[in-house]
């Protein structure tokens, strides 16, 4: 009992450090009305370059659009959860949110699912490469990684891409 007690103050504390590191942004986001859950593309489905078919579920933005700014870069992961199935896992997916809107660059993600295979799918566009290039050392990602079934995750970053028109690419009339 005393160590479950350790951890869970440990991993609060550890909570409590990465809300002050990211509070700055995360607090002129949210004050700012920056933050947006978009209807659009919701229930989309996404035929991926591997030809695997993902259903957009959830998606945020900060900005009202998504202006397309050169640089900018996508970055998706793609992986499946080692527990608890999908549902849960779905709403467990906004944990980490007030993480992401306080994270430096941060400009928009896609939450996708392929229900046949059970593998989760997040879509992210980046102010920069070099942003997106630092995601991978986050907290987010680690957690994501620990989540995550051995061997399933991977990710790619895609530089100087406007990730409304990746979208747009992927997109069929279909909805799910």
């Amino acid at each position: 009992m005393k160590k479950k007690i350790s951890i869970l103050l440990s991993a609060l504390a550890i909570l409590m450090i990465l809300l002050i590191v990211f509070a700055n942004t995360f607090i002129v986001n949210v004050l700012s009305g920056k933050v947006y859950f978009p209807e659009k593309h919701i229930g989309t489905i996404l035929t991926m370059e591997d030809g695997k078919k993902f259903v957009v579920f959830r998606r945020i933005q900060i900005g009202k659009t998504a202006d397309a700014v050169n640089g900018q870069a996508v970055f998706k992961v793609k992986f499946q959860f080692k527990s608890l199935g999908s549902s849960i896992n779905k709403s467990l997916s906004m944990i980490p949110i007030p993480f992401l809107i306080g994270m430096e660059g941060f400009r928009e993600k896609y939450w996708t699912i392929d229900e046949k295979s059970g593998f989760f799918q997040g879509i992210y566009c980046w102010e920069t490469k070099e942003f997106a290039e630092r995601y991978p050392d986050s907290f987010i990602f680690v957690l994501m990684t620990n989540r995550s079934a051995k061997g399933t995750l991977s990710y790619e970053i895609t530089p100087n891409t406007d990730l409304s028109k990746y979208i747009k690419g992927l997109s069929s009339d279909m909805k799910f």
